[in-house]
This record gives structure tokens, C-alpha cells and sequence, in this order.
């Protein structure tokens, strides 16, 4: 009896050690699903300081703005907004997903973001990692 009830469990642990893993054939490594460029762009109706655009290509710098686009929380109402930013991210495919992208340089706010293909909604991207992408944006400037 007791050999059974261990073989009974012997069985659901490996059931369950089965699904834990990732079955053949997806993308079990997430960096491979980045893009292979994210481009800024000025956006020279916008009033503000200096502006320069910037390339990110090194993947663990475009790991941070992957990073900070997806923590980004849907903002409710209408946006009445300006872009400081035109941000295109390039897939290794060579397909582009483009946003509106304001970040600013105050450390006390939030970033803006705003896909093409719904300007009707803004994403809010949390102050810790706005802050994040404005080093990096600050390190290529500079």
C-alpha cells in the first residue's frame, strides 16, 4: 500500500514538474522578442530645450524602454497632448511599431506614450522607469 501511494505521487510530481516547462517551439528566451532598434526623433513642433535625436540599439539598453513601455498604465479620458518625441521601434523583421513619446527632464514625473494606432489612448509609464529611459536618453546626448 505504501509503495503505491509513493508511485501515485511520484506520478503527480512529474505531471506537475511537466508543466512547469516551456513546450518545444516558443520563445523561452524574451530577449529574442525585442527590437533590434528603437529610434527618437525630435519633434520639432514642441517647445522645449535642446533636443536631439537618439539610436538605441545596444540590446540591454532596449531592454530598459521594453521595460518601461510595458509598466506603462492606461491613462482614463480624452489626451490633449504634444509629442516631444517620435519613437519608432524596429523588429528584428524589420517591422515598425510607432508611438508619441514625451518623457521631459523633471525626475518628479511620469513619461506619456501614445501608440499610433490608437491616438485616442495614453499610457502613463511610472516615475521609476521614465526616470531609467531619461538617463539613457541623457547618456547618448551628452
Amino acid at each position: 500500500m505504501l509503495m503505491k501511494k509513493a508511485g501515485i505521487l511520484l506520478v503527480l510530481f512529474a505531471v506537475l514538474l511537466a508543466g512547469c516547462n516551456h513546450p518545444i517551439g516558443t520563445n523561452s528566451n524574451p530577449k529574442e522578442a525585442l527590437p533590434s532598434l528603437i529610434t527618437l526623433t525630435c519633434n520639432p513642433n514642441f517647445i522645449t530645450e535642446v533636443c536631439e535625436d537618439v539610436k538605441i540599439e545596444d540590446p540591454v539598453e532596449i531592454e530598459i524602454v521594453i521595460e518601461a513601455i510595458n509598466k506603462a498604465e492606461r491613462i482614463s479620458g480624452s489626451l490633449d497632448y504634444s509629442a516631444e518625441y517620435k519613437m519608432i521601434l524596429t523588429d528584428a523583421d524589420g517591422s515598425l511599431t510607432k508611438y508619441d513619446f514625451s518623457i521631459g527632464k523633471d525626475p518628479k514625473q511620469s513619461a506619456l506614450l501614445v501608440n499610433h494606432e490608437d491616438t485616442h489612448v495614453g499610457y502613463s509609464i511610472p516615475i521609476e522607469d521614465a526616470n531609467r529611459v531619461r538617463k539613457l536618453i541623457q547618456s547618448h546626448t551628452d
